[in-house]
């Protein structure tokens, strides 16, 4: 550590002396030389990044970039949050793929280097960013893959959201997919997205149920939720045979969701009650974001009270401040509901 700022000092200063030389072949070597040193000790020098991309598009060299990928895993496997290289490295794929289209390979082992580093550096955004990054230049089969594989990754860090979104922006870009012309295979994708859809939302209820009070989970049954709702909605065949429509089905199992959180038994962390009170907002959310569906959540709710009934329920803090958050919800959002105030 004493040693350190010597090593800085003297790759800063030898990094200048490179820049500031005239043009040349030699130039570019020591620029690059002492640019690497100086980054390996200050990697939030954008200067030095910024040299680096001057340097290396002059004649394409795929090796050299292999290198440039290389160089950004060192620093990322001592420094994995530092966004300087996280955007340098994104700026080596996209030079790649604009020479080399077939980048599948490429692509393969940046998702399992994010993967290490998540593993190694909890609550990661940037690298998990990263990852949502590389899905454009994913093939559906990679896409369905990633899915899959994150399954397991997902289940043991429930509190992180940032997998979670992962795995919305994996789901969005199979939505994505199917936007294309009406052929067999288009039909073919739309059907294995609605199973797929319909999977994690019975996946995520599962882990709802097993993780009490992850509030990540339940941001990703409210994206779930969202479009499933809109989706039966807009479905031709929206009537069973007992003549009861599937959002109506789906409102109901969305109710004994909520109901079994307000019954569950407490205990000594509190988990019961922060689920209580997420389980109470996400009805809440639906209503609001989907107001197709706003009477029909209304009459469901019969069998646990009125809306209002079951914040009140869920949130007793809340309902002590009332008046409070009443006003506040005039005020500022010009709501005529007691539970306006909630939704900000």
């Amino acid at each position: 550590m004493e040693i350190l700022p010597k090593l800085y000092r003297a790759a800063r200063h030898a990094y200048s002396n490179s820049a500031a030389a005239k043009d040349g072949p030699l130039m570019e070597i020591d620029l690059m030389r002492h640019s690497k040193a100086l980054l390996i000790l200050c990697p939030d020098m954008l200067t030095a990044w910024n040299s680096r991309k001057m340097v290396l598009p002059v004649n394409y060299d795929f090796t050299k970039l292999k290198d440039e990928l290389q160089l950004c895993a060192l620093i990322l496997s001592y420094s994995p949050k530092n966004e300087s290289t996280w955007s340098h490295r994104r700026w080596v794929i996209k030079k790649v793929s604009e020479h080399n289209q077939d980048v599948s390979e490429l692509i393969e082992r940046e998702s399992v280097l994010v993967k290490e580093i998540a593993e190694k550096s909890k609550m990661n955004y940037r690298a998990w960013r990263h990852r949502c990054w590389l899905i454009p230049y994913m093939t559906r089969e990679q896409v369905l893959n990633e899915l899959k594989k994150s399954t397991r990754w997902n289940e043991l860090h429930v509190a992180d959201n940032c997998c979670f979104h992962y795995r919305r922006s994996l789901l969005l870009a199979l939505l994505d997919s199917c936007h294309v012309e009406d052929t067999e295979d288009s039909l073919d994708r739309k059907s294995e997205v609605h199973l797929l859809w319909k999977e994690e939302l019975t996946w995520n209820e599962m882990l709802i149920r097993r993780y009490q009070g992850r509030e990540s989970l339940w941001i990703h049954r409210r994206f779930l939720s969202q479009w499933w709702v809109k989706f039966l909605l807009s479905s031709e065949e929206t009537e069973c045979a007992a003549g009861t429509s599937l959002v109506d089905l789906f409102l109901a199992q969305e109710i004994y969701l909520l109901s079994d959180c307000l019954n569950a038994p407490a205990d000594e962390f509190g988990e019961a009650c922060v689920q209580t009170e997420l389980a109470a907002l996400y009805i809440l959310w639906i209503s609001k974001q989907v107001p197709a569906v706003k009477l029909k959540l209304e009459k469901r709710l019969h069998s646990v009270g009125s809306l209002e009934d079951v914040l009140a329920r869920a949130c007793p803090l809340l309902k002590a401040e009332q008046g409070h958050a009443l006003q506040h919800t005039y005020r500022v959002t010009d709501e005529t509901t007691t539970y306006g105030y909630l939704v900000l």
